[in-house]
């Protein structure tokens, strides 16, 4: 944890967001998953699917700390694993107890994010029912989709994705539903290819993440310390795609979020790539734990001794890496840095290193660096003269001036 200080407990807002780890198995063994195959085994000694005894203690627990801090809603993101595996009956007994122990005081948002393999008819009718939104993950094409995600027997997924997204496209009872397509960056890949498949396919929305890695666990493509931005260079071919299409049905996050940061929104995310790490993790076994993709750091690295069968949500502050993740600093560097108020400094988990903790830029620095710094010379481009010379603004330049 060096060189970050992580705030006072009473210092924090209230948690806005928890994560429920329903299962901790999936259907699919995707090749750069952060959860089983970036070098964390504790899934192995928790329950598949979590007891409704786990459930029962979580909302309770939530409901209290709610009520403490005068939080008046609450999201609940059901996650795994594949959190579809845990049954429709789990589901809806979920549910029922998060409204019968929440509501009236405190509104319940529902998500889930899902690989979309076991999504038919009855689920879309479910989650209709229970109004919870959901976002499914395909990574583009079949060739470059089944590169990584494939079941344990190493088949694609494509195919069953493919029929779960027409299902859902073809169903405007679940338009207000379905959040949109999320998709790792294969350097592969053409992403043009992949922006022409979603506009074909239906998809009105996308978001598109950096894969997971760090100094100590690298991503695809990139050395640590490596000055190359084959990452941005992927996202602004992309963004030329998108950023001149006059049609506006077709939404993607990153780039909607970086203009909206250049322009002083309050999004509040961590980093471009997607994921803010304003909420906290129920394993399937109940523990406490900080936002689950840390688990790239290191085996057993996200666990604590706090699990909501006898500690409070609010116990989870004396953690320091769950205090550091809900609001911790940046390195010396990033403070300098003209873009901090855009990455934020880039995502935790990706600013990793065994020799000093978390106290690094983002591995991606030089790619958020590069893709910020473009997007915000075209917005700017794009505003008439008049508006630019009124606002005095500029297109930035990688030493922190503007252009004239």
């Amino acid at each position: 944890m060096d060189g970050i200080i992580p705030r006072e407990a009473s210092s924090f807002i209230p948690i806005p967001d928890f994560i429920f780890k329903v299962a901790s198995r999936c259907n699919l063994n995707c090749a750069y998953c952060y959860m089983y195959n970036k070098g964390d085994r504790s899934y192995l000694r928790q329950p598949k699917v979590m007891p409704m005894a786990v459930v029962d203690a979580a909302i309770e627990r939530i409901r209290a700390y709610s009520s403490a801090s005068g939080t008046r809603q609450v999201g609940i993101i059901l996650h795994g694993g594949e959190p579809l595996v845990a049954g429709q009956t789990f589901f809806r007994r979920f549910v029922e107890k998060a409204n019968s122990e929440l509501l009236p005081d405190i509104q319940p948002v529902f998500n889930m994010q899902t690989n979309g393999t076991l999504l038919d008819q009855s689920w879309l009718d479910l989650l209709r029912e229970l109004d919870i939104k959901f976002g499914i993950s395909l990574d583009g094409p079949e060739s470059i989709n089944d590169a990584n995600r494939v079941d344990h027997r190493g088949r694609g997924s494509y195919a069953r994705v493919k029929r779960a997204i027409d299902l859902v496209v073809a169903d405007p009872r679940v338009d207000d539903l379905f959040r949109g397509v999320l998709s790792v960056i294969n350097l592969d890949a053409d992403p043009l290819e992949i922006y022409d498949l979603y506009r074909c396919l239906g998809i009105r929305s996308a978001d598109f993440l950096l894969p997971d890695g760090n100094y100590y666990n690298p991503p695809a493509g990139l050395i640590a310390g490596s000055t190359d931005t084959p990452y941005a260079d992927w996202l602004i071919r992309l963004f030329n795609k998108w950023f001149p299409d006059d049609n506006p049905t077709f939404r993607i996050r990153i780039f909607e979020d970086i203009i909206g940061l250049i322009f002083g929104a309050p999004i509040g995310m961590d980093d471009p790539s997607g994921g803010g790490m304003g909420a906290i993790v129920v394993e399937s076994d109940g523990t406490i734990e900080p936002v689950d993709v840390l688990k790239i750091c290191g085996d057993r690295f996200t666990k604590t001794k706090f699990n909501v069968a006898d500690s409070d949500i609010a116990d989870a502050y004396q953690s320091e890496l769950i205090r550091i993740s809900l609001g911790g600093g940046m390195c010396k560097k990033c403070q300098r840095c003209p873009v901090k108020a855009v990455c934020g400094g880039g995502y935790l988990p990706h600013r990793y290193s065994v020799v000093n903790g978390f106290d690094n830029p983002s591995i991606y620095c030089h790619n958020l660096m590069k893709l910020i710094i473009y997007i915000q010379q075209k917005v700017v481009d794009a505003l008439p003269v008049t508006i630019r010379h009124k606002l005095n603004i500029g297109p930035l330049v990688s030493n922190g001036n503007r252009q004239a």
